[in-house]
């Protein structure tokens, strides 16, 4: 089972926020570990038990560092995308990447002649980063009731939807500009799935690109699964074990189950067409530009402030090669 322990910590410190000297002490030795550091905001690291007796929690401010970390703990579920594509920060809104060719060769140079420069044809790429952000949905009747648990569970929510944006970004930008496809036909099994993703990972070498990646849509995901659990061996006992699948084919497995933006395809399974999985060169594929990472803005007092957190990050993703996206299409 997860356990979310900074939404945990956040509501005890929001409930703490509430308490008398005498009630908070003891609720500082029943709940705060003994080891638990913090940076203070002079910058040195301070026992948060000796900190939260010493100044009290009005004084420090551990209600936005574990608000912060509650939003990020929030996102690591959905952290798929960020995990396959390269980050590139972005110093200003708008930033342009130049992309070079992919494979040819070197020329071949006589004994003693001299070596020729290389040329290369550059495609510049701009990233432009737009502005993500929700409120978590707390009220001041919320915080007069004290539901801090409610409270923190909506803060952690926000951090989920921004990451699960940013996956609807980039996964749809390397889907539109993907530039082939294998189709396993729509014989619905999950060895004909796994065929076609073979075939992509084939067909991707082929093309001179090195296969890193693959991502599923999560049904195409349960069909790989119960195929290759029903295999012998070990990979097969991982599989019924964890319920993640190991490395197909020389890339790594992850699932993404956001609904696409693109034009031209249908990021889905087990419908005729659509696309289930895709395999990535992630050196080639595309890019996610992050200007500004998830963070909580205008946020100052750790209690009157709640009602009127925002949560917001900038990015933008693109795609690079098109033949370094190869569909896995129902």
């Amino acid at each position: 089972m997860e356990s979310y322990i900074h939404t945990r910590r956040l509501a005890d410190y929001l409930e703490m926020a509430h308490m008398g000297p005498s009630e908070l002490k003891m609720a500082v030795e029943r709940r705060v570990p003994r080891n638990l550091a913090y940076m203070a905001e002079d910058g040195k690291i301070e026992n948060a038990r000796e900190l939260l007796l010493s100044e009290g929690l009005a004084a420090t401010n551990l209600i936005p560092t574990e608000a912060y970390a509650t939003v990020i703990e929030g996102s690591e579920p959905a952290k798929c995308m960020r995990n396959v594509l390269p980050i590139f920060r972005m110093s200003t809104e708008v930033m342009t990447v130049p992309i070079g060719e992919t494979g040819s060769y070197a020329k071949r140079v006589a004994e003693g002649a001299e070596i020729p420069i290389g040329t290369q044809t550059y495609t510049p790429v701009t990233f432009t980063a737009a502005k993500y952000g929700e409120r978590p949905l707390i009220t001041r009747e919320m915080v007069a009731d004290a539901k801090f648990d409610v409270i923190a569970q909506e803060i952690r929510k926000v951090g989920y939807k921004i990451e699960n944006s940013l996956n609807q970004v980039a996964l749809s930008a390397i889907l539109e500009g993907s530039g082939t496809a294998a189709d396993c036909g729509a014989a619905g099994t999950g060895a004909a799935f796994v065929a076609g993703i073979a075939k992509a990972v084939a067909g991707m070498i082929g093309l001179g690109y090195t296969p890193t990646d693959t991502v599923y849509y999560p049904t195409a995901y349960g069909a790989v699964i119960d195929r290759v659990s029903g295999l012998n061996g070990t990979s097969a006992d991982s599989v019924l074990r964890t319920g993640r699948l190991p490395a197909m084919f020389g890339t790594n497995s992850y699932v993404c189950g956001v609904t696409d933006t693109s034009a031209t395809y249908t990021w889905g399974y087990g419908t005729d067409n659509y696309i289930g999985a895709l395999v990535v060169d992630r050196n080639a594929a595309g890019g996610i530009g992050i200007r500004e990472d998830i963070s909580i803005e205008q946020y100052s007092d750790p209690i009157r402030d709640l009602v009127g957190m925002k949560i917001v990050a900038r990015f933008d993703a693109q795609k690079f090669q098109a033949n370094a996206t190869y569909r896995v299409q129902y």
